[in-house]
């Protein structure tokens, strides 16, 4: 049976954790829709390379442009980077990459090389100057073409970006469309789950699923 459900955040939820549900929507935990992985890189003002994980965006385009969509928080460094660079590339990860790409949320200071000390390795860009990851075997080199609040009075910023360059590893030209998600082992943000109808919360577990 498919209920119906508005969209106003029940008065029943609990929040877990302090401004769970002013920082996210309520929605992103009763959808559960789950969101691939990658790294936004950036430059900071001192020229050091920044590192996000994130799972907010998608990608498209047509015969004019390809793009990658951003949404975060507009207290992230990636957020202040961006609006004063333009800039950023985009590193699809694998599963066997997951311990250094939770790191970077750990070593974020405004003076150290993200990437460096998670584990990882920088890459020169061909067309951008933000960083790209040498581990990661799709890069996407980013200018901005458009931005703004995502909502008046919210938290939250959307960026577009024409992708510019592209960087991929033989490892990601498979034909076949699994035996090429085998390759990548591209990770997955899942939500912790939410019962829309009674506000029962799921076990909080890490929200990340592997394809290998």
């Amino acid at each position: 049976m498919k209920r119906e459900i508005g969209v106003e955040k029940p008065s029943y939820l609990v929040a877990a954790w302090p401004g769970k549900y002013r920082m996210f929507s309520w929605l992103d935990y009763a959808t559960n829709i789950p969101y691939p992985i990658f790294l936004i890189t950036t430059l900071k003002e001192n020229g050091k390379p920044n590192a996000c994980l994130h799972s907010w965006g998608c990608f498209g385009g047509d015969g004019s442009g390809y793009y990658s969509i951003l949404t975060m928080l507009k207290s992230y460094h990636t957020c202040a980077n961006i609006l004063r660079t333009g800039e950023w590339c985009i590193n699809f990860p694998s599963v066997d990459q997951h311990d250094p790409c939770f790191k970077t949320i750990e070593l974020n200071s405004i003076e150290n090389d993200e990437i460096v000390d998670a584990g990882f390795t920088v890459e020169s860009p061909r067309v951008v100057r933000a960083p790209r990851i040498a581990e990661c075997l799709i890069n996407l080199e980013c200018e901005r073409e458009g931005e703004r609040s995502l909502f008046q009075g919210g938290d939250w910023h959307v960026f577009a970006g024409r992708v510019v360059h592209l960087a991929m590893d033989d490892a990601a030209f498979e034909l076949d469309p699994g035996k090429r998600m085998q390759a990548l082992k591209t990770m997955y943000n899942l939500r912790s789950t939410l019962n829309p109808l009674t506000g029962e919360a799921g076990p909080s577990s890490l929200p990340v699923i592997g394809l290998s």
